[in-house]
């Protein structure tokens, strides 16, 4: 790494985007993933808006991974559940929830070697595990 800024997205441009944008992964198709307190934006590597997912199913997305091609796990803190994404179809559906003790989950990682999900809870202090077929 030689420190230099290879491009940079103004977010006052588009604060409907990103007003707060704590998370971030990088996808196989090299887009990244911007949360915000109900929205999830798609940039692609030259930091263009690829599309906007929200969802009743998302109250405050808190951390985000790419699990493989064009599956996405986010940890939705409110609602108590890990969402899966999938933008080609640009559908969400709720993979993990309160019966899998999932209880504001904050941050979570997927390791492929091992096919296991790292979830981290912000009020229980813990990090659960799970294998993910």
């Amino acid at each position: 790494m030689d420190g230099k800024v290879l491009q940079q997205f103004d977010m006052k441009g588009n604060p409907q985007h990103f007003q707060f944008p704590d998370f971030m992964c990088t996808t196989p198709d090299g887009s990244d993933m911007n949360t915000d307190p109900k929205m999830i934006t798609q940039v692609d590597a030259s930091l263009n808006i690829i599309q906007t997912f929200t969802s009743p199913l998302l109250k405050w997305p808190h951390g985000i991974t790419a699990v493989r091609d064009d599956q996405i796990l986010v940890c939705n803190q409110e609602n108590h559940s890990i969402v899966l994404l999938q933008p080609s179809t640009n559908t969400m559906s709720t993979l993990l929830g309160k019966e899998d003790e999932i209880e504001r989950s904050y941050s979570l990682t997927y390791c492929p070697y091992g096919k296991k999900l790292f979830v981290a809870s912000s009020s229980a202090e813990i990090i659960n595990v799970y294998q993910i077929a």
